[in-house]
């Protein structure tokens, strides 16, 4: 996978007058609400992840889409409808970085975030993929990363619950060398008689964070359908089931990086 491409946008610094780490830029000494010159940080900011989030066209044989319910807000400015688990969903505790990558909610210490939903034009293939960009203080996004790789390789975290959702399976997988920093990880979920599963792989470039999650069903009938049909010589265009992981395509983390770098070299 070519990601070694490192862009360090700065996207964070908007956020803050003092151009630091951006932790608790966003409250007042007592804790309370944002002020207004914050908040108008955090959609500048917003904004600038907009600009460089994947369109239509960044990407051949993918039809790009806005992440759906990424573009309400749900009571602050960031963007994203969705809400990251709250304390006390997630079982064990510490797996919570793992499911917060599932989403298009934004971790609780990311700045503003955007989120974009690729489909391969292919209808033979079924995966889809999610690319969340996340903006962060620097020593936020660091920890953010140090926290996920961490989640990855806790035993504790091999099962874990989020809500009335059981993940089974989780195994940190090679991660791509570029960026500062990368971590991958796989795992699953049931949902009925079909198995859920996810491939997530997470890219830190400076304060910004890039999290890659492609999904595909399991359906063991499809499948056993399809061992038939193998069988009896049937070409595989015709078989539906879905029997391969599901992988992070090099061509949408190659396109992400790249306008990255453009958006910096302006």
């Amino acid at each position: 996978m070519a990601v070694s491409t490192v862009v360090v946008l700065g996207l964070t610094a908007a956020c803050s007058g003092s151009g630091g780490d951006g932790k608790g830029d966003g409250d007042g000494a007592g804790g309370g609400k944002p002020s207004k010159s914050a908040e108008a940080g955090t959609s500048s900011v917003t904004a600038k992840l907009e600009k460089v989030a994947l369109a239509s066209g960044d990407v051949k044989k993918y039809k790009v889409e806005v992440t759906k319910g990424s573009e309400k807000s749900a009571g602050s400015e960031k963007s994203g409808g969705e809400a990251t688990p709250p304390a006390g969903r997630v079982n064990p505790a510490e797996c919570r970085p793992l499911s917060e990558m599932l989403t298009a909610a934004a971790p609780a210490t990311s700045k503003a975030h955007v989120s974009r939903t690729l489909s391969p034009t292919d209808v033979a293939d079924t995966t889809t993929t999610e690319v969340v960009l996340l903006a962060y203080g620097q020593a936020d996004a660091e920890k953010a990363m140090d926290t996920l790789r961490t989640a990855t390789k806790s035993k504790k975290c091999a099962t874990f619950r989020d809500g009335g959702r059981r993940y089974i399976g989780v195994r940190p997988q090679p991660a791509p060398v570029g960026g500062d920093e990368a971590v991958s990880y796989k795992l699953a979920s049931r949902s009925g008689e079909f198995l859920d599963r996810d491939r997530v792989t997470v890219v830190r470039s400076g304060s910004t964070v890039i999290a890659f999650r492609a999904s595909n069903v399991f359906d063991p009938e499809s499948a056993k359908t399809d061992e038939e049909g193998e069988a009896a010589g049937l070409p595989e265009k015709f078989r539906d089931g879905v029997t391969a992981d599901p992988k992070v395509a090099d061509a949408i983390v190659d396109a992400q990086l790249a306008k990255l770098a453009e958006a910096k070299a302006k």
